[in-house]
């Protein structure tokens, strides 16, 4: 009897602690601001990418994402047919920084995307040509 009683008291004390939090919260689906420094709010959707090249000789890319909400959102690499080359979701910060080595990719159109669910909130496309340059040298004897 005091086993039963013990396991039903910590069923409902679970309970109660899963309802002090409001569902909005608990779904990351409230609508709150971002205050910076200068306190002027930044809204939710003001997601911003960056894409650099880190160094002018390599295909080396440094992805800068500022997400100022407070859902998950996915960074996807496609090709110029759609394909996802890279899928990732990023953790919910206000910045998030990495690198992509896209050395080995042939030539062609690559777009960096970020989504939340099947909106599209920022893309950057990137074109990667290979150019060659040719010497030709002429003596004549």
């Amino acid at each position: 009897m005091k086993r039963t009683s013990f396991i039903l008291a910590a069923i409902l004390i679970n309970l109660s602690f899963a309802k002090a939090q409001a569902n909005a919260y608990a779904y990351n689906e409230n609508n709150s601001s971002i205050v910076s420094n200068d306190e002027t709010p930044a809204p939710v959707n003001a997601f911003k990418l960056k894409v650099s090249q880190v160094d002018a000789e390599a295909l080396i890319f440094k992805i800068t994402v500022e997400n100022p909400g407070t859902e998950k959102v996915v960074l996807s690499i496609k090709d110029a047919n759609n394909y996802t080359l890279h899928q990732e979701s990023l953790p919910v910060t206000m910045l998030y920084v990495a690198k992509f080595n896209m050395q080995e990719l042939q030539d062609g159109v690559y777009t960096f995307e970020i989504r939340k669910g099947r909106s599209r909130l920022a893309e950057k496309i990137v074109n990667i040509k290979t150019e060659t340059s040719i010497s030709r040298t002429v003596s004549v004897q």
